[in-house]
C-alpha cells in the first residue's frame, strides 16, 4: 500500500511535463507557506520547510532568488530538476575526490549519482558513519553531499512532505503522513488529498492564478480538517512566518553600522551632539529590534535561543550592544557603543557567512532543561560577549599606541574601559563554569570530568584571570593588558568554536560541525601580524623615549659637573 501511494504522488506530480516556464507568474504563496508540517522533530510551516530543504540543496533559502514554495513547487513539478545544476559542493578536496571541475559550483541529482566515484566514495562513508568511527574533514563534506542527494530524492518522492496530520484518536505525539505514504487513512481520503495536491501543481505548471490560490486553499483547508486537534496554533505558524520574512538580525546589522558610522562622525565633530545622540538612538533601535528577533525565535523553539552555534554567534551580539550601551551611559566618552556596534556588526555577518545551520531544531536530551540553560548556558555565552568587547576595546588601545604613543591621558581612559569589561567578562565566565560544573552533576553524575569544552572554559577562565593579576601587581601594564585581552579572547575561540568544529570530541557533542576553518585561520594569522606590528613600533617608540632620556641625563650631568665662572 505504502508504495502505490508513492507510484500515485509521482504519477500525478510529473503530469506537468518540463522545466520550462512555470513559476513565472506572481503567485500567492500565502495559503501554502502556512501548512504545517511535522519536521526535524518539530511541526514548522511550510515555508519553512522549504526554505530549509532548498537551502541544504542549493545551499540559498531563495535559489536563484525564488520564494522557497515556489522552488520547491517547481522540483515537485518535472522530474528535469534532477539534470538542472542545483546541487551546491563548495569543498574543492571533494570535488578532486569525485572527478568533478574544480572550478564548477553546483551540480545536477543525476550528474552525481551516476559518477562512478561518487558511489563508491558514498558506500564507504555510510559504512564508516554505520560504525561510528570519527570522519575526518573530507568525509564530512561528504556526508553533507549525501544529504543533499537524499532530500532532493525524498523530496520528489514525497516521503519528506509530512504535513498530513496522524487521523483523530491517534496516540499524543504520533508522527505525520507523508504525501508520498497515506496508507493510515481510508482510499477516499486519500484521493481526495492526492487529487487536491496535483490541482496545485497543475494550476502552478500552467501558471493559472486563480486556480491555484483556489486549489492552494483547498488544500489548506482540508488538511486542517482531517485532525483540528493535532494542528498547531494559527498563531504559531505566522509568528514563524512573520520571523522568516522580517529577518531580524539582517536589519540589526544594518542599523548597528549606521550607529557605527553616526558616532565614527561624532568623534571628529566632537562638538556635534546631534551625531552622537543619533548613533546612541540608532545603537539603542538596533538592540532592541535584535532582541525582538531572539524573542521570536525563543517562542518558535520553546528554549532559550542559545543551543547551536549560530544562536551563540546571534547571542553574543546582542550581548555586545547591551555591555557597550551599559557602560556607554556610565561614562559617556563614545568608545563603548563605537565598538560594540562594529563588534555587533561583525558577529551578525559572521553568523550568515560561516557554516553554521540557522535551523530551529529541537534540544539535544543534554539541553533539555530550559532552567540549565538560561542560568548556565546564558551566562557563559553572555561573559564571550563582554570578551567580545573587550577584545574590540583592545584594538582601539593598541591602534593608539601605533599611532599616538605619547597621549598619555587617552591611553589610561581607554585602559580603564578595557580593564572594566574584563572584570565583568571574569565573573560571569567563573559563575557560568561553576554552574555548569552542578548541571554536569545533575546530568551525569560527577561535577568535573576534564571533558574538551569543561577544559577550555577553565582554560579560558586561567587565562583572562592571569591577565587581571598580572596587571594588579604590576607584571604587566596597560600595553600588556591589550596585548593580553586579544590573546585571551583566542582561548575562548578555542572554547567556543574550536572544540565544536576542530577537535568535534567530547560530551558537548550538540555543537559539533566542520568548516569555516579558514575563515579562523585568516583571523589568527591577521591578529599575529597586527600584534607583531604594533609591538614592534611600540618597542622601537620606548627605546627612542629611553635613549632621549638618557641623552637628558647626560646632558644635565655634564652641565652639572662643569666649573661655574669665576
Amino acid at each position: 500500500m505504502k508504495m502505490i501511494n508513492r507510484t500515485l504522488f509521482s504519477i500525478l506530480s510529473l503530469l506537468t511535463f518540463a522545466v520550462p516556464s512555470f513559476g513565472q507568474a506572481s503567485f500567492n504563496y500565502d495559503a501554502l507557506n502556512s501548512i504545517p508540517v511535522q519536521e526535524g522533530g518539530r511541526i514548522k510551516p511550510l515555508q519553512t520547510f522549504a526554505g530549509e530543504s532548498v537551502k541544504a540543496i542549493s545551499g540559498q533559502w531563495k535559489f536563484q532568488g525564488r520564494e522557497p514554495v515556489n522552488t520547491l513547487l517547481l522540483f515537485l513539478s518535472s522530474d528535469d530538476w534532477a539534470d538542472a545544476k542545483i546541487v551546491k559542493i563548495g569543498y574543492i578536496p571533494l570535488k578532486e575526490k569525485l572527478g568533478l571541475d574544480t572550478d564548477q559550483m553546483r551540480f545536477a541529482v543525476n550528474e552525481i549519482i551516476a559518477n562512478q566515484k561518487f558511489q563508491d566514495f558514498a558506500s564507504e562513508v555510510s559504512q564508516k558513519s554505520r560504525s561510528g568511527a570519527k570522519m575526518d574533514h573530507l568525509e564530512s563534506e561528504m556526508g553533507t553531499l549525501i544529504h543533499q542527494i537524499t532530500t532532493y530524492q525524498m523530496l520528489v518522492s514525497g516521503e519528506m512532505l509530512t504535513m498530513v496530520p496522524p487521523p483523530p484518536g491517534s496516540e499524543e505525539g504520533a508522527h505525520w503522513a507523508s504525501v508520498g505514504d497515506l496508507s493510515a487513512y481510508p482510499k477516499e481520503t486519500q484521493d481526495k488529498i492526492l487529487n487536491t495536491f496535483r490541482d496545485v501543481i497543475t494550476a502552478f505548471h500552467h501558471g493559472d492564478t486563480s486556480a491555484f490560490d483556489q486549489s492552494s486553499q483547498s488544500m489548506k483547508t482540508l488538511l486542517a480538517q482531517l485532525n483540528p486537534e493535532a494542528y498547531p496554533p494559527k498563531v504559531q505558524i505566522q509568528r514563524e512566518i512573520f520571523y522568516n520574512e522580517s529577518r531580524p538580525f539582517l536589519m540589526s546589522w544594518i542599523i548597528y553600522l549606521t550607529a557605527f558610522i553616526l558616532i565614527l562622525l561624532a568623534f571628529y565633530f566632537t562638538k556635534s551632539k546631534a551625531l552622537y545622540w543619533s548613533g546612541m538612538a540608532f545603537a539603542v533601535g538596533g538592540f532592541l529590534y535584535h532582541g525582538y528577533g531572539l524573542l521570536l525565535r525563543a517562542l518558535i523553539a520553546g528554549r532559550p535561543p542559545v543551543s547551536n552555534m549560530y544562536e551563540t554567534v546571534v547571542f553574543v551580539g546582542w550581548g555586545i550592544i547591551l555591555f557597550a550601551l551599559i557602560f556607554e551611559f556610565i561614562y559617556q566618552r563614545k568608545w563603548y557603543v563605537a565598538v560594540g556596534s562594529f563588534v555587533g556588526t561583525g558577529m551578525l555577518i559572521l553568523a550568515d557567512i560561516l557554516p553554521f545551520d540557522p535551523n530551529i531544531e529541537p534540544l539535544v536530551p543534554v539541553l533539555r532543561s530550559n532552567y540549565w540553560l538560561i542560568i548556565h548556558v546564558l551566562t557563559i555565552t553572555i561573559s564571550y560577549s563582554a570578551f567580545a568587547l573587550a577584545m574590540g576595546l583592545a584594538h582601539v588601545n593598541l591602534f593608539v599606541y601605533f599611532y599616538r604613543p605619547n597621549n598619555k591621558a587617552l591611553l589610561r581612559e581607554l585602559s580603564l574601559f578595557l580593564y572594566r569589561v574584563l572584570q565583568v567578562g571574569v565573573v560571569l565566565l567563573a559563575a557560568g563554569t561553576i554552574l555548569g560544573g552542578v548541571w554536569a552533576a545533575e546530568s551525569w553524575g560527577r561535577f568535573w570530568g576534564w571533558d574538551p569544552k569543561e577544559t577550555w572554559a577553565l582554560i579560558s577562565l586561567l587565562g583572562y584571570m592571569a591577565v587581571l593579576h598580572a596587571r594588579y601587581t604590576g607584571w604587566i601594564h596597560d600595553f600588556g593588558t591589550a596585548v593580553g585581552s586579544i590573546l585571551g579572547f583566542f582561548l575562548v575561540l578555542m572554547t567556543w568554536y574550536g572544540v565544536n568544529f576542530v577537535l568535534a570530541t567530547g560530551l558537548h557533542s550538540y555543537g559539533f560541525g566542520v568548516g569555516g576553518g579558514m575563515y579562523v585561520l585568516g583571523y589568527l594569522a591577521a591578529e599575529f601580524i597586527f600584534m607583531g606590528a604594533v609591538i614592534w613600533k611600540y618597542t622601537r617608540y620606548k627605546n627612542m623615549v629611553a635613549a632621549s632620556r638618557a641623552a637628558n641625563d647626560a646632558s644635565s650631568s655634564i652641565a652639572n659637573q662643569a666649573p661655574s665662572a669665576s
